[in-house]
């Protein structure tokens, strides 16, 4: 039996994703309740969450499936474009086809939402949730193996924190613009290429080994 589609069903799915995205970016995952989602897309049912979602878990799965997809897209457009134009072995043209659907992407107030949800998630310790949904977005993970070939053979191992770190910065400047309230859209791109040069330069840094002090 083919399941009826149901507008208003998925319109109150959408909502949740987008309110969580939006709590959890300025909250962190923790400190949101279920309720508190219910309440901010004015539902008075208090289990809406778990009637939708199951889980607090699985509406953070959903806030990546619902934004990766286009994102997804667009990395595999830009890799191709770095490619075609030989760049497609430069780290920062890489670089910049994995972070510009971020400055892309912006939300209703022309913040950059997603950004801010997934930096808030790494803060939160929930990180390991983004690895549920890696295989549903091949060219995104193709970007990243490219990136991680430019990382130092010494530095090989750490490679996934390496990266980690140097997206934080960018992740860092696109908050920086929505704090401000930046609308020049010449001092963002300057504030973004900035980031990308850093995180460029943290990716390619020769290990060091500290001295205990």
């Amino acid at each position: 039996m083919r399941k009826r589609h149901d507008p208003r069903r998925e319109a109150t799915s959408v909502a949740l994703v987008e309110a969580a995205e939006s709590l959890f970016a300025s909250h962190g995952v923790d400190s949101v309740s279920t309720r508190q989602l219910g309440a901010a897309i004015g539902s008075s049912n208090t289990n809406v969450v778990a009637y939708y979602f199951g889980s607090k878990e699985a509406l953070v799965e959903a806030v990546y499936l619902h934004r990766l997809p286009a994102i997804d897209r667009r990395r595999g457009e830009l890799l191709r474009a770095a490619d075609d134009s030989g760049e497609g072995k430069n780290l920062l043209a890489l670089l910049r086809a994995f972070a510009l659907p971020l400055l892309e992407q912006t939300d209703a107030d022309g913040r950059h939402s997603y950004a801010r949800f997934v930096a808030a998630i790494e803060r939160s310790g929930w990180i390991a949730s983004r690895g549920r949904v890696e295989n549903d977005f091949p060219e995104t993970s193709r970007l990243v193996r490219r990136i991680s070939a430019h990382i130092p053979a010494a530095s090989a191992t750490d490679a996934n924190t390496r990266i980690r770190l140097a997206i934080a910065l960018i992740f860092t400047a696109l908050q920086i613009a929505d704090q401000e309230g930046n609308e020049a859209e010449t001092a963002s791109a300057h504030l973004f290429d900035t980031a990308l040069t850093m995180a460029a330069a943290a990716l390619t840094a020769p290990s060091r080994t500290i001295a205990s002090i």
